[in-house]
């Protein structure tokens, strides 16, 4: 046997792994020895004990939790939170095998360019009867308008993938061509970073090519079409609901693209502009994750929301460079694989290196008997299926599992619709080792390989995606949608790769000091100004339920003290509660208003309970991602992460908002001292400000200056809510009057948590704004009017309710002068709302 296969069983690891006949297993030889290159791997893995494995294992989960990696399956109850599924074990390709597939996959990117440059372009493999004009004609996706419109450089094919298997035999072969927006590489990077810090002695020692090049390169390329001078570039992507929206945002930031929708860009007069919170900038560079048939709902698909209107004059006009351009899926059906063959032998002259997966047309008398004749071995397809084979939404057909009585009525179909069908042989994935349990176990693999042009012709990602499938046999599911996991694919050059290569500039290259960064997309500010409101709403309503959860206690029976009037103060006339909580805080029953907190704590359906309110403050913060450090983005998801269990009594209700509270502060922490002064940090803080500025009124309204046995109760109570008691207290030595509370929650500008500061600051704020908006006068007035307040007068009837409305009624006019003034064209996501508080 194998010495590392010995070694690796004793520690467990390789114990009863399967040799599968039949089928390739990249670990394995055809003799059942571990090839050469897999060796550092099963090196470490026999070193290591069982517990270190996994806890190797618990650190890749936890740094893909932490880092917010996620892919979103349909229908999947995680939704869009369900985290992205990582193998810990790499795939594994030495460098002989590896050049076979670089090559192939570079002839067959040359082939999709020269094949759309001919259909939108001359027809000649129409005119000479070497394509059949349905395949394209015929194609959903088949984009008319394009016909004729040369792309920049003339490159139609400027980002290219294939999904590729291994047989038996150990012939490489292309599932299935991606042409149209391939999605992946981001994923590869983050698989990357994450695998080969969990094993980077084999990642070492196996000498594995490195990413970084690539995509220097590709960044290059994309250059070279760029008009002189002018290199801004965007990354179109149909927004946070999109499953794979986190690569989206990390490639943006990779690859130093703004990420934007589609309401983020207009056109006019046949250029891109990006809207800004400085106005229109040109965008020469869109690399687009939005499909063509929706990416112009002018010209293609006109009930997309998704796209640009314009986009294909832009693109007819030559004045913006499409990663992709539009129209390439034509070239992804798989009819078209039936015709690859020749079509390289016509346009390229040569021999297709990496064959596909035998497929018949059935548009042809010829190519129906055949299909017929292959049945037992074949799926039936759409022939422009876009799906993954097996996948959901997919209509492919084993035709094995079909009786007599449904090949007959197939049959009667391929006479009708011929055209519209295609047989493909099925072809069993190859298998790979993935860690189950802690033993090696078998599983199906396909990889997802891509390339870029370069001037100097096409190159190829060392390495790439790999998708461990669901199942086994012919149906197993390969589709990331379907719930497969993934893989790291790791290149093994055989020669040490000396320094490490990345994206920064060289050292020795002078840089022209700056001091502000991009300008952001006017969407982006708009949720970031919302993230702010959010992450301040959620602060103010924990500290009010806690301030109300304590006063219940031990009294939280029939006549539950204070707890009641306060809950009915503060909950009732803000909506706040459902009606059970308003009828308990009416009745005085603090048993049931002790169920009510609990509810408004934790119940998702409460509309404007703190659950709510902290979702809103994920998804604002997940639309926003690319605008977020890490540590933001990890704080954020320490704030919203959902309990496992609700709490279920006051006291673990009160430990678990001490602790929110806690990570508000954090989150406060981080935006004001790690954030760069920039738009970011500006409209984040404008948010931030208004709510409190609201919420500081509101709480002085209704809980100071009415003259009753529970005065003091409710003064103590406001001034824990703004976080000022310690400063209350030292000031005035616990004797409590309203006049002092008031000036130190509404008037006294040194106090952070005062409606003064806010007003003060968003003065301030408004004065960084380029332009002059008309409620920076009602703000300058408002803030003259505070200072000018005589605290005393606040306590008079009227006194209290007048000052809040002014100052709640000038910040919300700040809110929507904003809207109007930046947001306004990108109104059609919007993700903020804000129920307003009336007086009471």
């Amino acid at each position: 046997m194998d010495p590392v296969l010995t070694s690796a069983a004793g520690a467990g690891i390789l114990a009863d792994y399967p040799r599968s006949a039949g089928r390739h297993d990249a670990m394995l030889a055809a003799d059942g020895s571990v090839r050469p290159h897999w060796r550092p791997l099963l090196d470490e893995l026999a070193r290591i004990d069982g517990p270190e494995l996994e806890h190797r294992h618990r650190a890749v989960r936890r740094q893909i939790r932490d880092n917010g990696v996620t892919y979103n399956v349909y229908d999947d109850a995680g939704g869009a939170a369900r985290p992205w599924d990582l193998d810990t074990l790499p795939f594994i390709l030495d460098g002989q095998e590896w050049a076979t597939i670089e090559a192939g996959i570079v002839q067959r990117a040359r082939l999709a360019d020269a094949v759309l440059a001919d259909i939108y372009g001359p027809r000649r493999l129409l005119e000479t009867g070497r394509l059949p004009p349905h395949l394209p004609a015929g194609h959903p996706q088949f984009l008319r308008p394009l016909i004729g419109v040369r792309p920049p450089g003339g490159v139609h094919v400027l980002v290219y993938a294939a999904d590729l298997t291994c047989g038996p035999d150990g012939t490489w072969t292309v599932l299935a061509d991606r042409v149209e927006a391939p999605s992946g590489m981001g994923y590869a990077l983050e698989n990357r970073i994450v695998v080969s810090q969990a094993f980077a002695d084999p990642f070492r020692d196996g000498h594995v090519v490195r990413l970084a090049a690539f995509f220097q390169a590709m960044k290059d390329a994309l250059a070279t079409l760029l008009p002189s001078g002018r290199a801004r570039g965007v990354l179109l992507s149909p927004g946070p609901h999109n499953e794979a929206y986190f690569e989206h945002a990390f490639l943006a930031h990779y690859l130093g693209l703004a990420l934007v929708e589609g309401d983020d860009l207009t056109v006019h007069d046949g250029d891109v502009y990006l809207k800004t919170l400085g106005g229109l900038r040109r965008a020469d560079l869109v690399m687009r994750r939005v499909d063509s048939l929706f990416a112009d709902p002018l010209e293609l698909k006109a009930d997309s929301s998704l796209g640009v209107p314009g986009l294909v004059e832009a693109a007819r006009a030559g004045r913006v460079v499409l990663a992709n351009p539009l129209g390439g899926a034509v070239v992804e059906g798989p009819a078209m694989a039936a015709f690859l063959p020749d079509l390289c032998r016509t346009l390229l002259g040569e021999e297709l290196r990496l064959p596909g997966v035998r497929t018949h047309w059935c548009g042809t008398a010829a190519g129906r008997r055949a299909a017929l004749a292959a049945l037992d071995r074949s799926v039936v397809r759409d022939a422009f299926d876009s799906v993954p084979l097996f996948a959901r939404g997919s209509n492919a057909r084993l035709g094995i599992e079909m009786d007599r009585g449904d090949r007959g009525r197939l049959a009667r179909l391929m006479e009708r619709r011929g055209a519209t069908l295609a047989v493909q042989e099925v072809m069993p994935p190859c298998l790979a080792p993935a860690l189950v349990e802690g033993r090696l176990v078998p599983r199906p693999v396909a990889l997802r390989v891509f390339a870029a042009w370069t001037p100097a012709g096409y190159v190829v990602l060392p390495g790439g995606l790999a998708r461990v499938g669901q199942g086994d046999g012919e149906r197993a599911t390969l589709s990331m949608q379907s719930g497969a996991a993934s893989k790291d694919v790791w290149v093994a050059s055989g020669r040490p790769q000396g320094e490490r290569f990345t994206l920064l500039r060289s050292q020795s290259e002078p840089l022209t000091i700056r001091r502000g960064g991009d300008e952001p997309p006017s969407r982006a500010l708009d949720n970031l100004l919302w993230l702010g409101r959010y992450a301040e709403r959620a602060e103010a309503l924990a500290r009010t339920i806690r301030a109300v959860v304590r006063r219940l206690g031990d009294d939280a029976g029939p006549d539950a003290g204070g707890a009641p009037d306060l809950a009915r103060r503060l909950f009732v006339p803000y909506a706040q509660a459902s009606e059970a909580a308003a009828a308990a805080a009416e009745a005085g029953d603090g048993a049931a208003l002790a169920r009510e907190m609990l509810a408004l704590a934790a119940d998702r359906n409460q509309p404007h309970g703190l659950a709510r309110t902290l979702a809103g403050v994920r998804r604002t913060a997940w639309s926003v991602r690319d605008r977020l450090s890490l540590d933001h983005w990890r704080s954020i998801l320490a704030l919203t992460e959902e309990e496992d269990e609700a709490a279920t009594d006051l006291a673990d209700l009160a430990a678990r908002l001490d602790m929110l509270v806690r990570r508000t502060a954090a989150l406060a922490g981080l935006s004001a001292e790690n954030m760069t002064r920039g738009p970011n940090w500006l409209f984040l803080d404008f948010g931030r400000r208004i709510e409190r500025g609201v919420g500081a009124t509101w709480v002085a309204r209704q809980l100071v200056g009415e003259p009753d046995e529970r005065a003091i109760e409710r003064m103590q109570m406001a001034l824990e809510i703004a976080d000022s008691a310690m400063t209350y207290r030292f000031r005035y030595l616990g004797t409590f009057q309203p006049a002092p509370v008031l000036d130190l929650l509404l008037l006294d500008e040194s106090n952070p948590r005062s409606a003064a500061h806010q007003v003060a600051t968003l003065a301030r704020h408004l004065n960084e704004l380029r332009e002059q908006l008309v409620v920076e006068n009602d703000m300058v007035a408002l803030l003259v009017r505070l200072r000018r307040t005589d605290p005393a007068l606040l306590t008079r009837p009227g006194g209290v309710g007048g000052l809040s409305d002014a100052v709640a009624g000038t910040l919300y006019g700040l809110s929507d002068a904003l809207a109007d003034r930046y947001f306004r064209p990108s109104l059609r996501r919007r993700t903020g709302s804000a129920p307003r508080r009336e007086g009471g």
